[in-house]
């Protein structure tokens, strides 16, 4: 019988399979680290409460979760609006189907951080993003795209506060290029952030709250070397080493 079931499958299907376990693979990626699972896991609530309630013939709930439920493409669209934006703009950037995540560099990340001590010492502001798994086309809409090879010269030209680009934030792809210069970053809205920080530790923290990228930031006014991710603010200090944290970032197993 098994045999019979592999003999009726055409290599069509073979190669429908193969697409379809890529495509749910980099939707699940995109979303991974995102509000937009919390918003799934209530609508999962949403659809158990609704069987229940007509398991139970419980009216009342069972007929406003029917009304919800016609108007649910409406409801999808309004919601996720902005995961559908991103998604296309990486499909048609070619990205959708490449693995974001850093190849092991000693070299980038030893060049990364040495670009953030001259900022650092010459008293230049910074806003450094590592795309990850979850891609951050959603940040580029009012960007400027540069689509260039790293390279420390580029980040020194960029964030020149002569230069035009030079108040936002540049973003790093996962094959070392630098994508896009004077993004805005979502702020974050966490109360208990140290009042020291300025706007582009709160740009930087919001956004390592929506997504999993890692956010380097310099200050201006000090000098401070710090790291922003999974919602958490890391600071250069004599107990805790930036570029240590960064290394064991980008080159976990």
């Amino acid at each position: 019988m098994l045999q019979n079931f592999f003999s009726n499958i055409r290599w069509q299907d073979w190669v429908d399979i193969f697409m379809l376990t890529v495509i749910i693979y980099r939707l699940l990626l995109m979303l991974k680290g995102t509000r937009t699972v919390q918003i799934l896991i209530g609508f999962l609530f949403v659809s158990l409460s609704f069987y229940a309630a007509e398991y139970f013939q419980i009216k009342g709930v069972t007929w406003v979760l029917t009304n919800l439920f016609n108007s649910l493409v409406v409801v999808i669209i309004v919601l996720f609006q902005s995961d559908f934006r991103n998604a296309l703009a990486q499909v048609g950037t070619q990205k959708f189907f490449r693995d974001y995540s850093f190849r092991k560099s000693l070299y980038f990340i030893e060049e990364l951080y040495k670009t953030c001590e001259h900022f650092s010492k010459n008293g230049t502001g910074a806003l450094v993003v590592l795309e990850q798994d979850m891609g951050l086309g959603a940040y580029s809409t009012n960007a400027t795209e540069i689509n260039a090879k790293f390279s420390p010269q580029l980040l020194v030209a960029i964030f020149n506060t002569h230069a035009p680009l030079h108040d936002g934030a540049v973003i790093i792809d996962g094959s070392q290029q630098i994508a896009y210069a004077g993004c805005i970053l979502p702020l974050s809205a966490n109360i208990n952030l140290a009042e020291k920080y300025g706007t582009r530790h709160r740009a930087a923290l919001g956004l390592s709250e929506e997504s999993d990228a890692i956010v380097l930031i310099v200050s201006e006014e000090t000098g401070v070397i710090s790291m922003a991710v999974n919602g958490k603010m890391y600071e250069e200090n004599e107990n805790f080493s930036v570029k240590k944290k960064l290394n064991e970032l980008l080159n976990k197993s």
